[in-house]
């Protein structure tokens, strides 16, 4: 077995580089030709795991954040390689999904020992996503969070930004189709998601599940900013299922379109559109698990 490490050397304020050395004496003890390569930049991971590939390497594990796990995600999708995870980010959501939390050690054992699981994919316009995919409010956090993770960690990041956002948020006019179901709506925000957990631990889409051939999803109408303060922590914890505004389905293929540009998150890597076309790939990727 040979496993190639993409390390982001910038993960979590420096936690990935203190890994490394942690990942070299378990490969040597479990005596296990592997090889570790950091990303040269913002966005590099995803170049590092196709050089991988070219190099036949069959499993590829992504030591980082979401952002790192999405990048390398798109390098590795269409091949047969395997993913694994060792998390060393600020939120580490998609591993909440697949086992519970456990200690560094662990997680690099399991990309030696772990079972192989087939698990869906999303596409969202031209680019793959593994977790969670936003548009509106929680985007906005989105952005916002980069900055507070820095004296924040986890949901407590998220919370900070979402608190901030909301005295100015204004909603977004949306048109949006939900497989054969369209409907436009001033939405709060909406949630296609494959796991379960965003924002260091947002419960978004209580419901959802990695292999079940279906995204999850979440749409919430806007709302007064009272009841956005109201709201907010039933939503952070998966209670916001009987509120009036929020509706959760279902669905394979999902367009989203606007007038005006939005924002649109992508295991937490952020850009600008005015439409979002998600489709789910059944059984797209296959992932280490423990």
């Amino acid at each position: 077995m040979k496993l190639f490490f993409v390390l982001n050397p910038v993960a979590g304020k420096g936690k990935s580089i203190e890994l490394m050395s942690i990942i070299k004496r378990i490969c040597e003890k479990e005596n296990v030709e592997y090889m570790i390569k950091l990303t040269p930049r913002v966005g590099g991971a995803e170049d590092t795991a196709r050089w991988g590939i070219e190099n036949n390497y069959k499993r590829i594990i992504a030591v980082g954040g979401d952002g790192t796990v999405n990048e390398v995600v798109n390098g590795i999708v269409g091949s047969k390689t395997v993913l694994g995870v060792v998390p060393a980010g600020s939120g580490n959501d998609f591993v909440r999904s697949i086992g519970d939390p456990k200690e560094p050690e662990q997680y690099i054992l399991d990309t030696i020992h772990g079972k192989v699981k087939t698990i869906d994919l999303g596409m969202c316009n031209d680019r793959y996503f593994i977790n969670m995919a936003s548009i509106g409010l929680d985007t906005q956090v989105a952005i916002r969070t980069q900055k507070t993770k820095k004296y924040f960690s986890g949901s407590l990041a998220y919370l900070v930004s979402a608190l901030l956002t909301i005295f100015s948020y204004k909603g977004w006019d949306l048109n949006i189709q939900i497989d054969d179901q369209a409907f436009h709506a001033k939405t709060l925000l909406t949630a296609i998601a494959n796991g379960k957990f965003y924002g260091g631990g947002v419960l978004p889409a209580p419901d959802a599940k990695l292999d079940d051939g279906y995204f999850d999803i979440c749409h919430v109408k806007h709302m007064s900013k009272e009841k956005m303060f109201r709201v907010l922590p039933k939503y952070m914890k998966g209670k916001h299922r009987d509120i009036k505004e929020v509706q959760l389905v279902k669905g394979k293929e999902i367009l989203i379109t606007s007038d005006n540009p939005f924002p649109l998150n992508l295991d937490g890597e952020v850009s600008i559109t005015n439409k979002a076309h998600f489709k789910l790939i059944e059984k797209g990727i296959d992932i280490i698990v423990p």
